[in-house]
């Protein structure tokens, strides 16, 4: 086929790095279930996306979604899940793109019919353009593009360069001939294109939102985890972010920000000055609460000292006006305080504390939700939960505590994970723990009974590891008027499009408990038997 095209073609080395090559690489249909493939892919994979970034083209024809659902070569900034799902109309999203010519008649309708002309089709995508769908939505493309550096990224759910059937029987069904020798024709103008810099630019096609439509009479809680490296390099991208986050305000009945800590990388004045013009975006349209993590600590943020230009960037009399402000530990200091709100027919709580709280700090903690017994609380901190979903445990000599504010020197004593629950949170009516901090995948979740048997909800969510320091995502909790189902969401204004990832993506129930989770020392009472404490994350809305 690609021969036939033009092509000259020769096998991809399969014991040396495609870095360095140049033109296409294409890799056929069901290549995954040959049994080099894999080998190659787990040392190669990098590499591959390296010589796309060199101006070239790489190619994925269909895959069995059971052998390959999602292409192991994509770099962080695309995303592709293969499913079941097969198809046997086209239709044609981006008329005027090179890879779409003559796959339509000029009344629009498609040039090739038959049967299973997408197989294996998509069905997440995220960074990509959809030339060629199953439907008019995009919510199966067949054929999609994305740009990484100078080069594309095409993938395919067709498999016209093995004319095989249902049963990987040769086939000689003519309508694939057509659609075959139509396609390799517009690859090659396509990789000339690429190869000479004049390729059209990307026009990314939103993914189907996640969560359907927002529910009337819904409100949102939304997340701004680890913002260092946006205040170091990427301000347009901390900005992004609260700049969406106030055009939502209203349609989203977004009621409260919070910024999970490291809200600059080195505690300078122009990473402060950044996050501040940032953050004000949100004045006077949504309340928001702060706290610092260890980079807004000590000098060069090495949480070496408590010393911090928080409170000369957030001036304390600015925030005490805020709608909610309830109060603070130190006066005239944001370090550690608390806000108010109702939501969903409720009372709220937000305790924002410092980075390694202090036992002076728990101690007035405590004080503040002794004194609002009719308020679910919410406690936000930079570090409680580690990405294995087990509470930071500076005891514990057997799981990762990698970060632990005991490893740190900061003065003063701290508190890690662990001890925040046995000293505050099992105490009180807490519903929701929040941090960041935590690298790896830095996402975390569980939900432990406090002391009266009430279920806490604990969860991480850090995007800094990603690229440009997080590509704007940040974390979404919608509440639906139910007042018990919650939908969790990670959605990047860069991108206009939500991570699909069931640690990123997914719907619990404040009296439900995940099915499965990583076992805690005994610290609580165990939870009473008629309360609900075992249920899987469900499908999102």
């Amino acid at each position: 086929m690609l021969t036939e095209a033009g092509f000259e073609v020769h096998p991809l080395p399969k014991d040396s790095s495609p870095w360095g090559l140049s033109g296409l690489v294409f890799i056929g249909s069901f290549a995954s279930e040959d049994p080099a493939y894999q080998p190659y892919m787990k040392k190669y994979a990098k590499d591959l996306y390296k010589f796309v970034d060199d101006g070239n083209v790489l190619v994925q024809m269909t895959q069995a979604d059971q052998t390959e659902d999602r292409p192991p070569f994509l770099p962080t900034t695309l995303e592709a899940r293969r499913c079941d799902i097969d198809s046997a109309k086209l239709h044609v999203l981006s008329t005027g793109h090179t890879l779409a010519q003559g796959f339509i008649k000029a009344d629009g309708t498609a040039q090739v019919t038959g049967d299973r002309l997408g197989w294996e089709t998509f069905d997440r995508h995220g960074g990509f353009e959809v030339v060629i769908s199953s439907d008019a939505y995009a919510s199966h493309p067949i054929l999609m593009e994305g740009a990484y550096g100078q080069g594309r990224i095409v993938l395919a759910a067709m498999h016209v360069d093995k004319r095989i059937d249902a049963d990987g029987k040769p086939s000689a069904e003519e309508h694939l001939d057509r659609l075959g020798q139509r396609f390799a024709k517009n690859l090659l103008q396509h990789v000339q294109d690429v190869e000479a810099r004049r390729a059209v630019p990307i026009q990314v096609t939103p993914a189907p939102r996640v969560q359907g439509s927002f529910i009337e009479g819904s409100w949102t809680l939304a997340l701004l985890p680890d913002t260092q490296v946006y205040s170091v390099r990427f301000p347009g991208l901390f900005s992004a972010q609260t700049a969406w986050l106030r055009a939502h305000a209203k349609q989203r009945n977004i009621q409260y920000v919070l910024h999970l800590g490291d809200i600059t990388n080195n505690n300078t004045r122009k990473e402060w000055e950044r996050a501040a013009e940032s953050m004000q975006l949100l004045d006077g349209h949504v309340p928001y609460a702060i706290v610092g993590g260890n980079h807004d600590y000590g000098p060069s943020g090495d949480a070496s000292t408590r010393d911090t230009l928080l409170n000369e960037y957030f001036p304390y009399e600015k925030t005490a006006a805020m709608p909610g402000f309830g109060g603070a530990f130190e006066a005239g200091k944001l370090d550690n305080t608390y806000h108010l709100f109702e939501a969903g027919g409720q009372k709220w709580i937000v305790l924002a504390l410092e980075w390694g709280p202090r036992d002076e700090t728990i101690a007035w903690a405590n004080d503040v939700m002794t004194k609002h017994p009719d308020h679910k609380g919410i406690l936000v901190t930079h570090a409680y939960l580690f990405s294995n979903s087990r509470r930071y445990d500076a005891t514990d000599k057997v799981n990762p505590n990698h970060w632990n504010p005991h490893h740190y020197r900061t003065p003063g004593g701290v508190n890690d994970g662990q001890e925040l629950w046995d000293k505050l949170v099992r105490k009180h009516n807490f519903v929701f723990t929040f941090n960041g901090h935590v690298l790896n995948d830095g996402t975390g979740y569980r939900a432990d009974p406090n002391d009266t048997g009430q279920l806490v909800h604990q969860m991480l969510a850090n995007y800094q590891m990603r690229e440009l320091g997080g590509e704007a995502y940040l974390r979404l909790l919608e509440f639906d008027p139910d007042g018990n189902t919650v939908h969790v969401l990670a959605y990047s204004p860069l991108h206009d499009r939500y991570m699909l990832e069931q640690d990123q993506s997914f719907t619990i129930r404040l009296d439900q408990a995940p099915a499965e989770q990583p076992e805690m020392k005994e610290s609580v009472p165990s939870q009473p038997k008629d309360q609900a404490a075992s249920a899987a994350l469900v499908p999102t809305k």
